[in-house]
């Protein structure tokens, strides 16, 4: 059991190496790049048998039916890479096996759907099932969801999840709108999204706080061999006191009230600001609305997305920001 524990690693590094057309691989570069990765994961290696028991199984039809050009030769040894150069299994339809493992995956997430910790399963399992097309004939597109494939930045993703969990000091090239490229060390800690848009929560050193950094302004992500210094933030909570990312550090929590109109106060009832609203008792038109937040660039976007169908009523430092923010915009036109 213990060469096939980690079978769908092996496969990634198998497939990367056969899609790598500046490199040719023989057995013996093969398994040391297969047993480099697992000798880091913590596990032990495989043997050649091993080896070949995996290239074989990736060529059946159980497998990904891979076609390897087999012809080629380095240091008179065979070698190994796939004819067409566009190949990949990360591009192929899952396999059998594939199919069963995600298929039995996402029975056991069912369990616990409606469990309230687990309550984001409600909508990965059907995304999943839509994604990798285990809906029946006919039925796939059913659910639509609001996603940006062509965001910049997005390949980041894995990468940064793979630093934080080995808790790996890092370097990024960062470049800001309008201005020239600079480096800067972090401890990375959180990566989260909002509005369609990936941010890195990290420690910078420099200027000994937490800062954020847009990942489609990332231009590169390197490795350090220095120490890391933990987080005692938990991320879970961080974001519970605001609305975005932008986390001021300086102001406190405002009870911020909101008056709607009729034809708009419905759709917020039903879709919350945030997780701290609700119903000002006092309001007899049930047209108000309270929020406890720190006030930030997020929340002032937010209540101006809502135009004329709501009105700051207090505290007067809100207030006074919408009216500051109204005139700026009325300027514009």
């Amino acid at each position: 059991m213990a060469t096939n524990k980690h079978a769908q690693i092996r496969y990634t590094i198998l497939d990367r190496c056969f899609s790598n057309f500046n490199r040719l691989y023989t057995y013996d570069y093969l398994l040391e790049e297969v047993n480099d990765h697992l000798y880091e994961l913590g596990t032990e290696g495989i043997r050649l048998r091993q080896l070949q028991y995996d290239i074989d199984h990736m060529k059946s039809d159980a497998g990904w039916a891979i076609e390897l050009d087999e012809s080629l030769k380095k240091e008179r040894k065979k070698a190994f890479r796939y004819q067409d150069k566009s190949f990949s299994i990360a591009n192929h339809p899952l396999n059998v096996d594939d199919l069963e493992q995600l298929e039995t995956t996402i029975t056991i997430l069912s369990r616990y759907k409606h469990r309230a910790e687990f309550s984001w399963l409600e909508e990965l399992i059907p995304r999943m099932e839509q994604a990798f097309n285990l809906v029946a004939d006919g039925d796939n597109g059913i659910v639509g969801y609001q996603e940006n494939i062509d965001l910049k930045g997005r390949q980041h993703i894995t990468t940064l999840f793979n630093l934080i969990v080995k808790r790996k000091q890092i370097k990024i090239i960062y470049e800001p709108y309008g201005k020239p490229q600079f480096d800067v060390v972090v401890f990375p800690y959180h990566v989260k999204q909002y509005n369609n848009r990936w941010f890195l929560f990290c420690f910078n050193a420099q200027y000994q706080s937490i800062s954020n950094y847009p990942l489609d302004r990332i231009m590169s992500i390197e490795e350090l061999a220095e120490g890391f210094e933990p987080s005692a933030i938990n991320w879970l909570d961080y974001f519970d006191d605001i609305i975005g990312v932008t986390k001021p550090e300086d102001d406190k929590l405002e009870k911020i009230h909101l008056k709607f109109s009729e034809q708009r106060v419905n759709y917020v009832l039903t879709k919350p600001l945030h997780g701290s609203q609700k119903l000002d008792k006092s309001d007899e038109g049930g047209q108000m609305v309270i929020i406890e937040v720190v006030p930030n660039n997020e929340l002032y976007q937010l209540l101006l997305s809502f135009g004329a169908d709501v009105v700051v009523i207090s505290p007067p430092k809100v207030r006074d920001e919408m009216v500051e923010r109204i005139k700026n915009l009325t300027n514009n036109y």
